[in-house]
């Protein structure tokens, strides 16, 4: 399988520390893979063998069974609950359909559907993908999603349990597959229809654990960070509490895409790319006298298709600003840009994007928001600062729960603060108002998501009938 599927290499931590899971083994002596499993209730132990050590159908074969362990409360599967398959079958396996479905899928969609689609197939791939597709059936797909419930302390990095609403959007995700395969002929479309018969996850009815409301973001967190992000990401955010626009709208703002002839003296800016666009709507985001003041220092000098706000404008000021308090004199130690590489790996875009935007906004809150002493990076007898990883790896649990709900509470979003809008426009005009400054197509989305309810109506209510 290529490349796409290669996890991330960047350390994750649970705060508690989950059951253990056997592991996956080679029998001393012997060329076979096994693990052995212990009955939750009896305590009984028994070796399950995998089949030959190392190859792909061993290692899925003890994914499956570790998921049936689980979903069975830790009690001991039947000795023939899944046949070692003694040679590759012919036929479409789960692996080749996952390959061909995602070149395509990778074109089709918007990169950030794809990524989350590449989440669930490599969840997938990890439990079926030597297995044959037209085999792929409900109760399958209901083992896979209890590993989405699950979650997994083994991997690297941790997988965490999903919640019910991202659960059953994972599944649909792997359900559209089977379905795409069935119009390009690859498989029957029984196979799609029986596995359109596996029910959504519904709320007090499952394990899975449901997720948080998205708020508003507190505006004090907002400007403690202000000083320690660049003017093009201080803009966007000013910008998206004035407009209630999308971050992934904004990081694509272009002088041609505004349209300043309006006699009322509001802007309107039609983004090139937009979340419905393939839906064959149009999104105008309107762009009043404030907005206008944000925008004006990043038009001056700027060619019509370049992006207003660029990584590498800003690292080019970050720079500056450097160079401009360096105290020790420009003919002695290192001359400007003497000490940077030529080729750097990594190097700034020509406009943010959400993800890079959010980054920006993480780093701001950990510059702006200190844990407290126990919590840091310890000084080493060298004088150089432990690493991050080195600190957790140091960490009690109690320690690790006590910093991530520090951190937790100094975060925040960029999406918070279209919430910030919303809420804000309903308060003052009205939910109709709010739905169409954030540009929704029914008025339940804004009301549900979008903009929070004023509640000091009802308590003056209150305080008059009470």
């Amino acid at each position: 399988m290529p490349r796409l599927f290669a996890r991330s290499s960047t350390p994750r931590f649970n705060v508690s520390a989950p059951p253990k899971v056997p592991g996956y083994r080679q029998r001393s002596g012997y060329g076979q893979a096994l693990v052995t499993l212990t009955d939750a209730v009896t305590r009984r132990r028994r070796d399950y063998w995998l089949g030959e050590h190392g190859t792909p159908e061993s290692r899925e074969r003890y994914h499956r069974l570790i998921a049936r362990w689980e979903a069975g409360g830790r009690r001991l599967p039947e000795s023939d609950w899944d046949a070692a398959p003694a040679e590759k079958q012919a036929g479409l396996t789960i692996d080749e359909l996952i390959l061909a479905y995602f070149t395509w899928a990778e074109a089709y969609y918007r990169p950030t559907e794809s990524g989350t689609l590449k989440v669930a197939l490599r969840l997938l791939r990890q439990m079926y993908g030597q297995s044959l597709a037209a085999e792929f059936g409900p109760q399958k797909l209901r083992l896979v999603r209890d590993e989405m419930i699950r979650g997994s302390a083994a991997e690297t990095p941790v997988r965490q349990p999903w919640t019910r609403v991202y659960c059953n959007q994972q599944c649909r995700r792997i359900r559209a597959m089977f379905k795409w395969a069935a119009s390009h002929e690859m498989l029957p479309v029984s196979v799609h229809q029986t596995l359109a018969t596996v029910e959504p996850l519904k709320r007090g009815r499952t394990a899975a654990r449901e997720g948080r409301k998205v708020a508003p973001a507190s505006m004090e967190l907002v400007d403690a960070c202000r000083p320690h992000l660049s003017r093009q990401v201080n803009a966007l955010i000013d910008l998206q509490l004035l407009t209630g626009a999308r971050c992934g709208e904004l990081v694509i703002l272009r002088p041609i895409d505004i349209d300043t002839s309006r006699k009322d003296g509001v802007w309107l800016y039609r983004p090139a790319r937009h979340k419905s666009e393939h839906f064959g709507k149009e999104r105008v985001i309107y762009l009043g006298p404030k907005a206008q003041e944000v925008i004006r220092p990043f038009l001056e000098g700027r060619r019509l298709d370049a992006y207003l706000f660029s990584p590498r404008e800003a690292e080019a000021e970050r720079r500056a600003a450097l160079t401009a308090r360096r105290r020790t004199p420009a003919s002695c130690g290192n001359t400007v840009g003497s000490n940077r590489k030529h080729r750097p790996a990594r190097q700034p875009g020509e406009h943010y994007t959400s993800a890079s935007y959010y980054v920006a906004i993480l780093r701001a809150c950990e510059l702006a928001f200190q844990p407290p002493e126990h919590l840091r990076p310890r000084a080493l007898p060298d004088g150089t600062a432990e690493t991050k990883r080195a600190m957790l790896l140091r960490m009690t649990p109690k320690e690790r729960a006590e910093l991530d709900a520090f951190r937790k509470a100094h975060r925040w979003h960029p999406h918070q603060l279209r919430h910030n809008a919303g809420t804000n426009i309903r308060r003052e005009f009205g939910l109709e108002a709010a739905q169409l400054v954030l540009g929704h197509s029914s008025a339940q989305i804004t009301d549900a998501v979008y903009a929070e309810r004023d509640t000091h109506r009802a308590v003056e209510v209150i305080r008059k009938i009470g």
